[in-house]
């Protein structure tokens, strides 16, 4: 009786992603064990160029803050009226970073939609997005807000100075990410909803940094990847400190999500960082879950290892 060996799971999910469903794909990087086993774009843009991460962009805007925290220069429990003064109506004083990490700092909020609106107002976006009423006390309901991510780069900003130059600083300059771009509000606050512009490559480097503790962050990333609230949509699965949470092949997985089919999934008990990268060009009705595709290799690298 001929036995039939089962495929190898990278080149299965390389063929997977050349399907139609898949044209908005751009890339996909696997970093198992510290080795990069598998790096392709699809696309015309090459793996080392940088590109709008979009929502991503919270995961590393977490990272900075936490780095702050670890540091002395900001902490958890500093509230918005504490950092942004008077600026800040009496009915979002209250809230603070952790709230703002954990996209439960009260306000009413409708995703993309309410910053897109923002954005096309003239001044200042921050004064904008303070005023947005509350409509729970802070911590005690998730609601994913693009509006709090701005919200927390303006007030890290107010207590550390200029959050890039902070960024390039501890995370991107030790990580060797050189190729980075942060667009800035009309106050000069980097976006904290979206925005940064990273590399499918340098995206990974992120994820095994995250993955082996490489930037020292210890239990302040661990409290960030554990889950702090049922979390909801967009992605439906609990919710961190700006980081996803999951299960994955039976493991647990954390992941940073943008939109368009940007992730960076790590699973650290099988040492696994897999990067799948979107262009929104080529998204269309019924695309493909580039994150389908990713978990389901992470299931097969398991069992293969398994076997």
């Amino acid at each position: 009786m001929t036995q039939v060996r089962p495929a190898d799971p990278i080149s299965a999910a390389l063929r997977r992603l050349r399907e139609p469903g898949f044209a908005h794909v751009g890339h996909l990087v696997v970093v198992r064990d510290g080795d990069t086993v598998a790096a392709r774009a699809f696309g015309v843009r090459g793996l080392d160029e940088p590109a709008d991460v979009f929502s991503v962009t919270k995961s590393v805007l977490a990272t900075v803050t936490l780095l702050a925290v670890r540091d002395g220069r900001v902490s958890l429990d500093a509230t918005l009226g504490e950092l942004l003064g008077k600026r800040v109506p009496l009915a979002r004083r209250d809230a603070t970073v952790r709230h703002l990490l954990s996209m439960t700092g009260g306000a009413h909020c409708g995703g993309l939609e309410d910053i897109d609106r923002v954005m096309e107002q003239p001044g200042s976006w921050v004064d904008a997005l303070l005023a947005v009423p509350g409509r729970y006390p802070p911590g005690e309901v998730f609601c994913y807000d693009n509006g709090a991510a701005h919200l927390l780069a303006a007030a890290l900003q107010a207590a550390t100075g200029d959050i890039a130059e902070l960024a390039a600083a501890t995370v991107f300059d030790p990580l060797g990410v050189a190729a980075w771009r942060w667009p800035r509000d009309p106050e000069g606050v980097p976006w904290g909803f979206g925005g940064l512009c990273l590399s499918p490559l340098d995206l990974a480097r992120l994820g095994e940094a995250w993955r082996t503790n490489a930037l020292g962050l210890g239990p302040l990333l661990a409290q960030a990847t554990t889950a702090q609230s049922a979390g909801g949509p967009p992605e439906n699965v609990p919710y961190g400190w700006l980081f996803w949470v999951c299960r994955t092949a039976g493991r647990f997985a954390y992941m940073a999500a943008g939109w368009a089919g940007q992730y960076v999934l790590v699973v650290p008990e099988e040492a696994l960082t897999i990067v799948v990268t979107g262009e929104p060009e080529g998204l269309r009705p019924g695309s493909g879950s580039g994150l389908t595709v990713a978990r389901d290799l992470a299931a097969a690298l398991v069992a293969e290892q398994a076997r």
